[in-house]
């Protein structure tokens, strides 16, 4: 049976639940659902992830710049979108989006899906957002998490209307190269203080003069960057640590290098860590809460776990990889299987069951 999805979000931003949405709704559209996505505050985070034709668009313009004015804009205007759609379920990712999206169910007989994408106990930041994450949580039909650890968070009423999904394999996959790979570490984020970036600097900086030809990209935007160039100034690696910003073909850039990395204090599931393993990369990160990483990764099996803010463990997990080649082959050649774990069309179906 093929369903109206109406998915509603505050904008297609550079975040990985932007991300995920985008990629769900592709996969959706091609399997004959009909989607729309709906902009509360388009371009308010940018505007990064395109969506497949096929997919309406629409965007929710405010006049007001008072925030509470807009908000209330914001929600009658939903509202009145949603009025014309009663089969349609509507899906949120985001707390914000979901806030509002909570407010209008009031009014409509919309199925509402809510997910939580991050650590709870960390994101969003500050108690009162929290605490508006989980009041808009009590009206949701059915709630989606990545790992058990996300949804023992909650309380039991929460828990039992909610299943856990793990994020897919980017449908768009390359496969993974053949022969030698490129001497770079590489990794790509949100230059923001979850994903610890000065551990993974400090951690390259150790192996550098043991392995000189090698060198640190790290792909991303964010409030981090100053500070990040200057403590890779004060390393004397500027030749060496490049931050190269958002790129748009960001699977044609990983593919081809040695080894990721990611040392986040916290995460979901890390589409990006998922991507490299599926494309082969010998993988090191944090065994961080919410347990994503270890759902996913064998240590030593399909990839190297590392305690969270442990620079000396970054630092000798990269270098073994380095050191032995035959480590860094099984490594890779276990990672691929990722692609039949996780794959897209299987994890949207799954979806649907709970839309």
């Amino acid at each position: 049976m093929k369903k109206e999805i109406i998915i509603v979000t505050i904008s297609l931003g550079n975040d990985g639940a932007e991300r995920i949405l985008t990629e769900l709704a592709r996969q959706w559209v091609h399997d004959g659902h009909h989607i729309t996505v709906i902009q509360t505050s388009p371009n308010c985070y940018g505007n990064e992830y395109a969506l497949e034709n096929g997919i309406e668009q629409i965007e929710i313009h405010t006049t007001s710049s008072n925030k509470v004015i807009r908000f209330m804009q914001e929600i009658k205007e939903l509202i009145k979108i949603l009025k014309t759609r009663p089969n349609a379920t509507c899906l949120s990712f985001l707390s914000a989006s979901s806030f509002i999206l909570a407010i209008s169910s009031w009014f409509v007989k919309n199925r509402i899906v809510f997910s939580e994408r991050n650590n709870p106990r960390k994101v969003p930041i500050g108690w009162h957002q929290q605490a508006l994450r989980n009041f808009a949580f009590r009206f949701a039909d059915a709630l989606v998490f990545q790992t058990e650890d996300a949804r023992s968070y909650f309380p039991e009423s929460v828990q039992k209307r909610g299943v856990i999904i793990p994020n897919p394999i980017n449908g768009k996959l390359p496969p993974p190269i053949e022969g030698e790979r490129e001497k770079t570490i590489v990794t790509a984020c949100r230059l923001h203080p979850q994903k610890n970036l000065p551990m993974m600097i400090n951690a390259f900086s150790m192996l550098s003069d043991e392995f000189p030809e090698y060198k640190l990209v790290i792909y991303g935007q964010g409030v981090l960057e100053d500070e990040l160039r200057a403590q890779i100034k004060s390393l004397n690696l500027e030749d060496r640590i490049l931050l190269p910003g958002f790129a748009s073909n960001i699977l044609e850039k990983v593919a081809p290098c040695s080894m990721y990395v990611s040392s986040s204090d916290f995460e979901g599931i890390s589409n990006s860590m998922l991507e490299a393993l599926g494309m082969g990369l010998p993988t090191v990160v944090t065994d961080c809460p919410v347990g994503g990483a270890r759902m996913v990764i064998t240590s030593g099996e399909n990839g190297i776990l590392v305690p969270v803010g442990d620079i000396q463990a970054m630092y000798e997990a990269m270098r073994s990889v380095l050191k032995d080649p035959a480590l860094a082959a099984k490594l890779s050649q276990e990672a691929i299987k990722v692609r039949d774990k996780f794959p897209l069309c299987k994890i949207a179906k799954r979806w649907l069951d709970v839309l």
